[in-house]
């Protein structure tokens, strides 16, 4: 895996404005980003010198950052990668369209010729010399194509950006472009957790990597069992999920712990340290009991059974095992655990009260059927002969994994490898006019 070099967002100066924020669960101080590195400091601030003055300085750069900028300016992660994308743009002059809708592809007898869009009032026919490039998210937000092929147990929550409606899987199927459906799975998964913001906007927090693998949580189904090895990955963990849901639509999973897993982790978009629990409880974000058959009654499986569970996963985890489901067992899986826990760093029992409750969802990060694609990124018909002057890349194109997740970024990494290629082939293509590139947001 590979992470984007930290972006220094005062490079953009006022197009900084332009970057879409990342989610503000995701941040510290209401703006404040921190890379994988950041946080095992952070959470040792009262154990070691070492972790106290990194945290010191990074909290006096973001609060310096505060007094120029609305949020930070730091940059890490997805963040950091669009604005060095979105830098290049503006070094080589590139024109962007914000805010302009596609309407339509011209095409000049088989071939796509261009973009019909509406800016502002009006339509406006951009004429491509070299050809069009779709990359404009795939489809997690269009009700119809997940119906179509998404299992029924998936539902409809999606954790990737709203702008993901299939835009450009229609477009191209109106050209005779196919689309790859032979694939291992539809998407790739996250559980997540649903809550509401204080805009009343509603949250979808992905449990990827920041609380599923710690000593003290487990997964258990809508019968109070566990069904899974919790430090899996987001992937596998989701598949797990439809495989139990046995078609079942809004079948309920939660995962449980502990005061001290909560004090010490944090569970979902609830921070480690964090003192009062008391507004996610009135929310029904989390459910909060003083003792397992009261937790069970609360989220509606026979206390018996719960308890059973526990107990059973106690036992082992005592000793810092799990005969069940082997947590802990692998490299990754004991990577995402706390390397300060001993001797598994992905297992410590359930034992304090007050005990906790959070609901966890099947949702997507991204879709991986798409539109076929050969070795240049040219969009393909059933035959397997090109569409003309049709490029797909991202998640408008069939994924390159067939729907599989070896590991984390197979989004991100053929998106750019193959937008690379794209602009490689196209390159070699006649002269054209100077470049436009017509989005909703950056």
């Amino acid at each position: 895996m590979l992470e984007p070099v930290v972006f220094d967002g005062t490079q953009l100066g006022a197009h900084f404005a332009r970057v879409r924020a990342p989610l503000p669960e995701f941040t510290l101080f209401g703006g404040m980003m921190v890379n994988r590195l950041d946080i095992p400091h952070l959470r040792r601030v009262g154990k070691s010198l070492r972790s106290a003055l990194r945290a010191a300085r990074l909290v006096s750069e973001y609060a310096w950052q505060r007094l120029r900028s609305p949020r930070g300016t730091t940059l890490h992660l997805g963040n950091a990668l669009a604005a060095r994308l979105y830098a290049s743009l503006l070094a080589r002059q590139v024109e962007i369209l914000f805010s302009a809708d596609v309407e339509g592809l011209s095409t000049q007898g088989e071939r796509v010729g261009g973009v019909i869009i509406r800016h502002g009032a009006r339509d406006r026919l951009i004429a491509a010399r070299r050809g069009v490039v779709l990359a404009t998210g795939g489809f997690s937000h269009d009700a119809t194509l997940r119906k179509r092929f998404f299992p029924p147990a998936a539902g409809f929550i999606s954790a990737a950006h709203t702008s993901g409606t299939g835009d450009g899987l229609r477009l191209a199927t109106a050209t005779g472009a196919a689309l790859n459906t032979d694939a291992t799975s539809p998407a790739y998964w996250v559980p997540a957790s649903l809550f509401r913001r204080a805009d009343g906007s509603r949250g979808v927090f992905p449990h990827m990597v920041t609380d599923r693998a710690k000593p003290g949580v487990i997964a258990v189904n809508a019968a109070g069992r566990r069904f899974v090895n919790e430090a899996l990955s987001y992937h596998e963990f989701v598949l797990a999920m439809l495989r139990d849901g046995d078609g079942e639509p809004d079948r309920p999973f939660y995962l449980i712990c502990d005061r001290p897993f909560l004090w010490s982790y944090g569970l979902g978009r609830i921070k480690p340290f964090t003192r009062s629990v008391r507004r996610y409880v009135a929310s029904g974000e989390l459910v909060e009991a003083a003792d397992i058959a009261q937790l069970a009654a609360k989220i509606g499986i026979k206390p018996s059974t719960l308890a059973a569970t526990i107990a059973s996963y106690n036992e082992g985890a005592k000793e810092g095992r799990d005969p069940e489901f082997g947590r802990g067992s692998t490299i990754y899986q004991r990577h995402l655990g706390d390397a300060a826990h001993k001797p598994n760093p992905c297992v410590a029992p359930i034992l304090c009260a007050p005990y906790f409750a959070m609901r966890i969802y099947p949702a997507d990060l991204g879709t991986a059927i798409g539109l076929k694609v050969d070795a240049q990124a040219r969009v393909l018909r059933e035959d397997g002969t090109p569409v003309a002057g049709l490029y797909a890349c991202g998640n408008d194109m069939g994924s390159i994994m067939n729907g599989n997740c070896p590991g984390p970024g197979l989004a991100l990494g053929p998106a750019l490898t193959f937008g690379y290629i794209a602009g490689r082939h196209l390159a070699e293509g006649s002269v054209a006019a100077a470049p436009i590139a017509a989005t909703t947001s950056v």
